[in-house]
């Protein structure tokens, strides 16, 4: 959100110092570095007085500079420490330098001492958010808002609080009212934007109509700009040349984009598609560093101002870039409202068009975008001939998938004595509405429970309020289980539930993947718009479309019918995951060659490509060097070795850079049992011989280690060999050599298959 700070603050009482005086001028004409000159100056004047610090402070919080602002408003605060403007300058820049915790005491303590200042209860009630303390937030949003009615900040925190709360219409009704206050800010109409999406008198229409008044918004800011005449038009790639797509994106970190994104840029063919992925955001993690490998070049574009973030991206000569964000955050739509490529694309990051012209095309699919919704839409829709993305689980930690703990596990309903329903997913999407319908399944389920698995759930106060929410829509406590997000238990929550129930209208997209994934059936609501049939496309996708449901009564009937038999539910649960591996949402290399197809096309009509050669697609493109499947396992087989001698690091980046492409592949299941059996680790050993033996049943060598490793751990062979007469396609000779880890992952050749 942005400062809450209004201009008013830059006055300070009379008394400062000529030098502090040319820093007030200096900072009222924009000019922050020589405001800090001449703040600093006034501090060598007088190094215990508080106005030298308070232009620092100022001159840093412009300059994005928030640790050296909370220091020296600090050393201003020594000076004067009941100060009001000081005490909310120090909080604005502890909120904005990250010291979340230190920046609500300090709101607080304003609050207290000022309990008429509107600033610091707005920045009081941004802080609460934080720490998901969202109904504390949104009273102290309302004290904002009784000093101070038309303050848009507070109006936008406390429509934030009440979207947090399950009350999306109100939000939307405070939302309208800071547009009609700040028309020509466009941070209330993005939010807009996005709380229609959970709105349940809102269609796709309105969707449109809204972001197309963003879009327009955009349009004229730009045009307005005096570097707007400067701008050059984007140069055209030489003939011939391989396809060069942008991806720009405030989300390229551990975000819920990655799980589709990394797959994707993993499986383009490089003879025909070079990748160039921008970062909006500098926050940096293991998933960026994955994201960065698989791009041909990664350019941060974090913190610059507008036009360079521009003129960075058509330096890149692209021939098509992809908006992966939409109206939330950061918005790269703020940039490419400039047209920065012949073609742009908007993907994932948001459930919507957007509105904006300069966006030619949308990829989605038939499913979540059937014939007829093309109305819906500025942009021409890209239909994919399966889903709209594909997904890649445990995209931090990918070698979880082959962990015990990370397998499908029997219904826990077997274990419990009763059914357990679940929902994963933000406050937000708990509507009255929704936990109504919640309450109807439960009433005609005796003895069932719902698990809540939320941020912020560790908290008292947090849960108190969700104690509340629930009560109202008739659900009582004893009915309830509630869990703590954990990013460690992501997939794991999903042990202790039967049965998901999906939020709406903002149906589930990746929370839906990760229940898929791990076995759990979902019931969904499906509507009449993207957002509200992203679970249906995924459900569909794996033969559960007849847990897409279209109205109230077909989705409670669903979610009554699966719980009421237990063996059955099991049964279904031990089938999804196996159908889901099968699915076109596992079928990323698929995706890739549709979406590079797509592009070559589109390239096609801006300048002449020429013949693009296509790739051998049965093997890796890894640290600048293409690895044949052949070479590939010869290259794994070198790495155990060296494993073996304690250099394990190698090893692992190879096999995460090979589930980035193949999420399940036997090279991988086939090189972590090597490991666990060189540690001695039989059981763990032989578990994952059964997931390569699964993934690649016609593989014999498989089978002839299979048989050494029971003999060594002392158990019966018969299971073996009923495997060889059911899987390995004829007879194998169990008595032969044992093959060792070199020769089985050498033996194979380009017929071996790719993935599960």
């Amino acid at each position: 959100m942005k400062s809450i700070l209004p201009a008013t603050t830059l006055v300070r009482p009379a008394g400062q110092c000529r030098h502090a005086a040319a820093a007030e001028d200096a900072m009222r004409a924009g000019r922050y570095r020589l405001a800090q000159r001449h703040a600093r100056a006034a501090i060598a004047a007088d190094p215990r007085g508080e106005h030298g610090y308070y232009w620092v402070a100022r001159a840093c919080l412009a300059l994005e500079d928030y640790e050296a602002s909370a220091e020296a408003s600090r050393k201003a605060l020594a000076a004067c420490p009941d100060d009001e403007v000081l005490l909310v300058l120090h909080a604005h820049a502890l909120r904005h330098a990250g010291r979340h915790g230190e920046a609500l005491a300090a709101y607080r303590r304003c609050t207290d001492l000022y309990p008429g200042n509107a600033v610091a209860w707005t920045g009081y009630a941004i802080g609460l958010q934080t720490f998901s303390y969202h109904e504390q937030s949104r009273l102290a949003a309302l004290m904002a808002l009784s000093i101070t009615p038309d303050n848009v900040i507070a109006l936008m925190a406390y429509a934030k609080a009440l979207k947090e709360t399950g009350e999306p219409e109100l939000a939307i009704d405070a939302v309208r009212r800071a547009i009609a206050l700040a028309p020509d800010d466009s941070n209330p109409r993005e939010m807009l934007v996005f709380l229609l999406l959970m709105s349940e008198h809102a269609s796709a229409l309105d969707l449109r109509a809204e972001s197309e008044a963003v879009a327009a918004m955009l349009a004229r800011r730009h045009a307005s700009s005096e570097a707007a005449t400067a701008r050059k038009a984007v140069v055209p790639r030489p003939q011939g040349t391989r396809v060069r797509l942008g991806v720009l994106s405030n989300d390229i970190h551990r975000h819920a984009c990655a799980y589709f994104l990394i797959p994707l840029l993993a499986n383009l063919d490089r003879s025909r598609v070079e990748v160039v992925v921008f970062a909006l955001n500098g926050f940096r993690d293991a998933v960026s560093e994955r994201i960065a490998a698989l791009a041909d070049r990664f350019v941060s574009v974090a913190n610059l101002p507008d036009a360079a973030v521009a003129d960075a991206v058509r330096a890149e000569g692209l021939d098509a870039l992809v908006d992966l964000g939409g109206y939330t955050g950061v918005s790269p739509l703020t940039f490419m409202v400039q047209g920065l490529a012949p073609v742009q694309l908007t993907w994932l990051g948001f459930p919507g068009g957007t509105g904006m012209p300069q966006i030619h095309y949308r990829i989605t699919d038939a499913v979540a975008d059937p014939p007829g919704y093309e109305a819906h839409y500025v942009e021409t829709l890209l239909r994919a001939p399966g889903t709209f993305c594909t997904y890649a689980p445990l995209v931090q930690h990918p070698l979880r998938a082959y962990q015990a703990d990370y397998q499908v596990a029997p219904t826990p309903a077997l274990r419990n004595g009763h059914v357990t329903f679940g929902s994963c997913n933000n406050f937000g999407k708990l509507t009255a509405r929704v936990l109504r319908l919640w309450q109807r399944v439960l009433a005609r389920v005796p003895g069932s429970k719902l698990l809540v698995e939320a941020a912020g759930l560790d908290l008292e106060p947090v849960r108190e309020d969700l104690y509340a929410r629930m009560a109202q829509a008739g659900i009582g406590r004893d009915r309830l289980i509630l869990r703590p997000r954990d990013t460690a238990r992501q997939y794991l929550t999903y042990h202790d539930i039967d049965i998901v129930l999906d939020a709406f209208p903002l149906t589930g997209g990746t929370t839906t993947c990760d229940a898929l994934w791990m076995g759990v059936p979902i019931v969904s609501l499906c509507g009449q718009a993207f957002h509200s049939r992203m679970s249906a496309t995924f459900l569909q996708a794996v033969g559960l479309d007849w847990l897409v449901c279209h109205d109230e009564a077909a989705y409670a009937e669903a979610a009554v019918q699966l719980a009421a038999d237990v063996a059955q539910l099991d049964a279904l649960r031990m089938s999804i995951r196996p159908r889901f591996e099968r699915s076109a949402i596992f079928d990323s290399g698929g995706f890739a060659r549709w979406l590079e197809d797509q592009l070559v096309a589109l390239t096609g009509r801006h300048r002449a490509l020429g013949p693009l050669p296509g790739g051998d697609r049965a093997g890796l493109y890894y640290e600048g060097e293409w690895l044949s499947m052949p070479a590939l396992g010869r290259r794994i087989a070198t790495l155990l070795a060296l494993a073996d001698e304690g250099d394990n690091s190698a090893l692992e980046r190879l096999l995460e850079r090979l589930c980035a492409k193949w999420p399940r592949h036997w090279l991988v299941a086939f090189a972590l049992a090597d490991q666990a059996h060189r540690k001695c680790e039989l059981l763990a050993a032989l578990e994952l011989l059964m997931q390569a033996i699964g993934l690649f049943p016609s593989h014999r060598p498989l089978y002839r280690l299979l048989a050494a490793w029971l003999d060594e751990a002392g158990m019966e062979r018969n299971w073996a060999e009923r495997l060889v007469r059911d899987h390995a396609g004829g007879p194998i000779d169990m008595t032969s050599a044992v093959p060792d880890a070199a020769t089985i992952l050498t033996l194979q050749d380009d017929t071996t298959p790719e993935a599960t």
